[in-house]
């Protein structure tokens, strides 16, 4: 039987090593742009696909990084996944968040900045990794079935959002289910 071996977390080395490493991305953009950036809280909790995330959250603003990812991929997280979080920081303070497009111009200029290739997202192989499954919830809409995250359902119920198909543009129903 093929036994799929389990990724360990990186280690403490090494998450000075990510911590450092962002210190010196920001002294850069510090250089490069003439101002200082206030120096950003790191975490390594995070789960699932996602290698890093960006959060400013109650005028909070910290980093979130997949600690099995960069286990798995610690050279290529450093030289990419690092650099794309920090840029997002650095867009958001220099321009808003809400005044660009999360992956527009002016992020790619930072990453530039940075001398990282303005990649959206990364490809990797994910098996050994424990990876967040979220409940799906199914929606109708005039011409199919659409299964929707727990994220897009409580916006939904919440009245935050509503959804539409990009097939027929009918909007999505939430399927109630039946005895």
């Amino acid at each position: 039987m093929n036994q799929m071996l389990a990724i360990d977390p990186i280690t403490t080395k090494q998450q000075q090593q990510v911590i450092e490493h962002t210190t010196g991305l920001l002294q850069q953009c510090q250089h490069h742009f003439g101002r200082t950036f206030k120096p950003i809280n790191i975490h390594f909790d995070l789960r699932g696909r996602s290698s890093g995330m960006y959060v400013l959250k109650n005028d909070q603003r910290y980093l979130r990084f997949n600690p099995f990812i960069f286990a798995k991929y610690f050279t290529d997280s450093l030289a990419t996944t690092v650099p794309h979080e920090v840029a997002h920081y650095i867009s958001d303070i220099l321009f808003g968040i809400k005044n660009i497009r999360p992956h527009g111009k002016e992020w790619q200029a930072i990453m530039h900045t940075l001398g990282a290739e303005p990649k959206v997202t990364g490809n990797y192989d994910l098996s050994g990794i424990p990876l967040k499954r979220q409940r799906r919830f199914t929606y109708t809409c005039d011409c199919m079935t659409h299964q929707l995250t727990t994220v897009r359902h409580n916006k939904i119920t919440t009245g935050k959002a509503h959804y539409f198909c990009q097939k027929c543009d009918g909007r999505l129903n939430q399927k109630l289910a039946t005895t």
